[in-house]
């Protein structure tokens, strides 16, 4: 029997782990939001205000997204609260996940590893980590659904086991479809080497063949809903039809994966990236060959969800961080092992270089403001201009009095608390694609239902030909004074009380 110590320790120093996590999320509250998570904050009010998805609020995202920052919402309100916890709690969830999956090939030490890893690379500033964009509630599901499976060992898995992988690897795909891949791979490779002890391949298969099961019904039900509220030919348009066009070639998509520069975003992770591949090579040679296979095929299925949009955003190899440092803490568990006594606490230190060296890159970017940590993170002041545009509108308008943004900030309506008046607020499918046209005429009619005081025109979108910005060229006329903020013209209702109101202010400099 192990001393009390022993077993409360490995949760003390997870419970710090959390805190540093929560703490350092902290630092990052004040920073200007790029438009996925704006955007999906925005979508989550709205839905709370009874707008319905696909058909009124536009997205080519399942639904999961959207649920998630509307049920963030109702704990913690629309704003910034909201946001850090999704951030923080998501990032927590997946620490308890990656060492849960790290205690399974190498005990409490390659876990409490994996879970130091994961706390540096979880807030990657490179990867635009520290913010919950997507990826971050994917890490959460996909880690715990391995670490589910990579602990199957002695025994059949119980079917509250396998139940709860359908429905984590279900709600994956309903963040992202792309995350099939990473499911079935996993899966496949169950089936392919059985763990000891749970009754076979073909016990297995019936296994993976109930989650798989799972997962589809979850689909089944969302489907149906969508069918049910008249509403499953807008979700089909969006969800498939868009997504199809999105991505294009999807050879094209996978063969960018061969290019070196593809991979430029993960130049922050290379130290732990190391490490994970020679502690990879040890477990293939001399460590846990099964486990270090269904890491592969987790892996493998990472690759796939990253280049299958073609796409190669920074923010898309987030999926590779729980990844990472899973590998990770069963490197440093292996070596270990298999270390001699006279250099037995060699692999500590290499795993505390790791640490290093990762703050190391990530340091700088904690030292700026967080207006320049927005420049440096995505090298634009575009979301550093949007919210100080937000902040002058919230002050601006009159309650009551709205704007439309033609472009893709929706930031705009995030920090001014304002809600827009079409339900598309993204610009990129009106501009091409299968549902520019619908989605172009269903803003100007929304827009006609009831002109916005404050039509906005990004710069990156203003030369486009649209009917929405046609519709707006014959009713609206540029602001008083000034139109210019940043990259954002401003046009107003001729006659309106906006229009008086701004001619009245003092000239502005800027």
């Amino acid at each position: 029997m192990r001393p009390r110590g022993s077993a409360s320790a490995p949760l003390l120093v997870l419970l710090g782990l959390a805190v540093v996590i929560a703490l350092v999320r902290l630092q990052t509250w004040d920073e200007p939001l790029e438009r996925d998570i704006s955007g999906a904050a925005v979508m989550g009010q709205e839905l709370l205000r009874g707008r319905p998805l696909y058909s009124d609020v536009w997205d080519h995202k399942p639904p999961a997204m959207h649920v998630t920052h509307a049920l963030s919402q109702v704990v913690a309100g629309y704003g910034r609260g909201a946001i850090y916890l999704l951030g923080a709690g998501s990032a927590i969830v997946t620490l308890l996940g990656v060492y849960t999956a790290g205690a399974a090939a190498g005990g409490a030490v390659a876990g409490l590893w994996a879970a130091a890893f994961w706390t540096v690379v979880s807030g990657d500033l490179w990867l635009q980590a520290n913010q919950p964009n997507t990826e971050s509630f994917i890490n959460a599901c996909l880690v715990w659904a391995f670490a589910l499976l990579v602990r199957i060992e002695g025994r059949a898995p119980g079917y509250g086991r396998v139940v709860l992988v359908g429905a984590l690897f279900a709600l994956a795909s309903l963040y992202k479809t792309v995350n099939v891949a990473s499911a079935t791979l996993l899966a496949c490779a169950l089936v392919a080497w059985p763990p000891p002890g749970a009754g076979g391949r073909r016990r297995v298969l019936g296994a993976m063949a109930v989650a798989g099961a799972i997962a589809t019904l979850a689909w089944t039900l969302i489907v149906g809903w969508f069918a049910v509220t008249g509403r499953f030919g807008v979700f089909w348009e969006a969800v498939v039809v868009f997504n199809r066009h999105y991505a294009g070639s999807i050879t094209a998509n996978l063969a960018k994966l061969l290019e070196p520069a593809s991979w430029w975003s993960m130049s922050s992770t290379v130290p732990l990236a190391v490490l994970a591949l020679l502690g990879t090579v040890a477990g293939l040679a001399r460590g846990d060959r099964r486990r270090v296979t269904y890491l592969l095929a987790w892996a493998a299925g990472t690759a796939l969800a990253v280049g299958l949009p073609g796409k190669f955003f920074p923010h898309y190899f987030q999926l590779w961080l729980p990844v990472l440092a899973v590998a990770g803490g069963w490197a440093a568990g292996v070596l270990v092992r298999l270390a001699p006594a006279r250099i037995a606490a060699l692999p500590h230190l290499a795993g505390g270089v790791v640490i290093v060296l990762l703050v190391v890159l990530q340091l700088p970017l904690y030292q700026l403001s967080p207006d320049d940590f927005s420049r440096a993170k995505y090298r634009t002041d575009l979301f550093v201009e949007e919210r100080r545009l937000a902040h002058e509108l919230a002050v601006l308008l009159q309650p009551g009095e709205t704007f439309y943004e033609f472009g893709a900030e929706t930031g705009l309506y995030f920090e001014s608390r304002r809600r827009p008046p079409s339900g598309t607020f993204y610009a990129y499918p009106l501009l091409s694609g299968p549902v520019a046209a619908r989605l172009s005429a269903q803003v100007v009619r929304d827009l006609e239902r009831r002109p916005p005081e404050l039509f906005i025109v990004v710069d990156w979108a203003a030369n486009a030909k649209n009917p929405v910005l046609d519709w707006a060229r014959e009713r609206y006329r540029w602001a008083p004074g000034d139109p210019r903020r940043g990259p954002f013209t401003l046009f107003v209702l001729p006659g309106s009380a906006l229009e008086a109101r701004m001619a009245a202010l003092p000239t502005r400099s800027r």
